[in-house]
C-alpha cells in the first residue's frame, strides 16, 4: 500500500521451568498374584510416606491402577510367578525433591525412574508479558520516527508471529549404563553400571520469544 510503513517489534523473556512431573514405575514379582499386589502396595505406601515426610504434598502424589502378567517357565502351562506393575506420578518443584525421587529408584530395585516432564507454572503470564513487550517495542519505534521525521502514523493492520518457547535440551534420568563409561573407548562397564546411581534431570531455562509487525498509514507529513 502507498503511504504505509511496517514496524516490527520483538521481545524475549527468560524464566525457569519450575514444575517437574515424575513417573515412577513400581514392579514386584511373587509366587501368587495376591502376594505380588500386596508387596507392590506396601512398597508404594512406604515411598509415599518418605515423600510426604520430605514435604511433597499428598495432592501431588498419584497412584495408577495395577497391571499384572503371569510369568511362565520354559515348558510349564501354569505360571511360576506373577509380576505386578503400578505407576506413581509425582509433581515436584525443587531440585531437592527431584533427587529424593532419584534416590528412591537407587534404593529399591523394584522402582524405575521412568520419565520426567518439565513445565513453567507462569506460562500464561509470561506469554502475555512478552506480547506486551513486543508491542511496546513497536510503539517506541513509532514515536521515534514521528518525532525524528515529522510524521503522524496511524495503525491500520498488524501481523502477530505467535509465541515461541526455546528450551535447552533436558537431560533425562540417566541409566547406569549411560553413566558408567570405561576409559578405553567409551563403552559401558558392566561392573560400574551396576553401582552407578540414577541421575535426576534438572530444572532449566525457557525463553519466550515473539514478534509483532504493525502496519501504519502515514496520515500527516509535516
Amino acid at each position: 500500500r502507498p503511504n504505509t510503513v511496517n514496524i516490527n517489534g520483538e521481545a524475549e523473556l527468560t524464566a525457569y521451568k519450575d514444575v517437574a512431573k515424575i513417573s515412577l514405575m513400581v514392579t514386584t514379582e511373587e509366587r501368587t498374584l495376591s502376594r505380588a499386589m500386596e508387596v507392590n502396595q506396601a512398597l508404594r505406601l512406604e515411598l509415599i510416606q518418605d515423600f510426604l515426610a520430605a514435604g511433597i504434598p499428598q495432592a501431588d502424589i498419584n497412584n495408577s491402577k495395577f497391571s499384572s502378567s503371569p510369568q511362565f517357565g520354559l515348558f510349564g502351562r501354569n505360571p511360576n510367578s506373577f509380576e505386578v506393575s503400578a505407576r506413581m506420578e509425582v509433581e515436584v518443584n525443587s531440585e531437592e525433591h527431584l533427587q529424593l525421587l532419584a534416590a528412591a529408584a537407587d534404593e529399591h530395585g523394584e522402582v524405575d525412574f521412568e520419565s520426567t516432564e518439565f513445565e513453567h507454572s507462569e506460562e500464561d503470564a509470561f506469554e502475555q508479558q512478552v506480547k506486551e513487550t513486543a508491542l511496546q517495542d513497536v510503539m517506541a519505534q513509532k514515536a521515534y520516527y514521528e518525532s525524528s521525521l515529522g510524521l503522524e502514523l496511524e495503525a491500520v493492520n498488524f501481523f502477530y508471529g505467535g509465541i515461541r518457547q526455546m528450551s535447552r535440551a533436558m537431560p533425562r534420568a540417566a541409566t547406569a549404563q549411560e553413566m558408567a563409561l570405561d576409559a578405553s573407548g567409551g563403552r559401558a562397564s558392566s561392573s560400574a553400571a551396576m553401582s552407578a546411581p540414577t541421575v535426576a534431570p534438572t530444572f532449566d531455562e525457557v525463553e519466550y520469544q515473539t514478534n509483532i509487525t504493525v502496519v501504519f498509514e502515514i496520515i500527516n507529513e509535516n
